[in-house]
This record gives structure tokens, C-alpha cells and sequence, in this order.
């Protein structure tokens, strides 16, 4: 009786065990060479015509890149508006941005692809993209790449297309 008592003791031990070695890391993803990206980055960049130009936007944001591959946008962006943004006439608004992002293990680069919507005088007025393409720090704490943007009428026709750098992304 004792030694079936002990014998499942122990296999429920090594059960409990082997359970508890294969949780993934405190932060809930799988500690895979993708999920290095996620978590809070604060960013900065400046983007301008794709044909050349002076610097046309500087944009701050900050990006919430989930495990798995989504990837939420808080925009420092006035949220009454701004007047004639691109020159767009109006008092222009905008929304948070929401996308995807992927993980390239042979260049160990990553894609980014985000979306928001664009509101003039209240009215649903377009939308914009966001890609980029990001390159981690050895340490992980670090981010750059390449940026293009486009913004779109209702019609789909581009209000402005934009390129760019990243000229600060840190994790925080």
C-alpha cells in the first residue's frame, strides 16, 4: 500500500515538474527569437516626401508589440485635433493605430504593418498605414529601420506618402 502511495507520489512529482519546465517565461510568451520584440517601446521618427524633401513630420508614439504578432499604437497626437494636417482642411483627428508584426528568422529583421483612422470636423475622412521595418539591438533594448507611411482619402487616392527613419526607439 506504501509503495503505491510513494509511486504515485513520485510520478506526480515528475508530472508537476516536467508541467512547470515547459511554462512559458514570466512575461506569458514563449521564449522564442520572435517574441524578443515584445513588449513597450517608445518611438521616434522623421519622415518626409519618398522623393526627397525637408523633414515634413516628426512623430512620437509609443507601440505595445503583443506576443504572437499584434501590435497596438498610442499616437502623441492632440486629441481635439490639429488644423489642416497634410493639408487636409479642417480640424483633423486621429486614432490609436492597431497592426500586425512578423518575424523574419533568416535576416532577423522584423515587419510592421499599422492602421488608423483619420476624422476631419467629426467626419470619417481616411485612414492611414504605417510600415517599417525593425532591426533589435544585440541587447534588445534598442530599435531602427526604415519607415514608409501613407495617408488615404475616402476614395483610397493618397494624401501624402511619406519615408522615412526611425530616429529613437527604446524600451521601456
Amino acid at each position: 500500500m506504501y509503495l503505491k502511495t510513494s509511486l504515485l507520489a513520485i510520478a506526480m512529482f515528475a508530472c508537476a515538474t516536467t508541467i512547470a519546465s515547459a511554462t512559458p517565461s514570466t512575461s506569458g510568451a514563449l521564449p522564442v527569437p520572435a517574441n524578443r520584440i515584445a513588449g513597450l517601446w517608445s518611438v521616434q521618427a522623421d519622415v518626409s516626401e519618398c522623393n526627397g524633401g525637408p523633414i515634413k513630420q516628426h512623430a512620437i508614439t509609443t507601440l505595445l508589440f503583443h506576443a504572437g504578432g499584434t501590435v497596438t499604437e498610442n499616437p502623441r497626437f492632440p486629441p481635439q485635433g490639429a488644423p489642416n494636417v497634410y493639408g487636409v482642411l479642417g480640424t483633423n483627428q486621429r486614432t490609436f493605430g492597431m497592426g500586425t508584426w512578423s518575424y523574419d528568422p533568416a535576416t532577423q529583421a522584423y515587419a510592421l504593418h499599422l492602421q488608423f483612422d483619420w476624422y476631419v470636423n467629426g467626419t470619417y475622412n481616411g485612414y492611414q498605414t504605417v510600415d517599417r521595418e525593425i532591426i533589435l539591438s544585440t541587447d534588445d533594448q534598442h530599435a531602427s529601420g526604415p519607415v514608409h507611411t501613407v495617408r488615404y482619402r475616402l476614395d483610397g487616392s493618397t494624401v501624402v506618402d511619406l519615408c522615412g527613419a526611425v530616429t529613437e526607439s527604446d524600451r521601456l
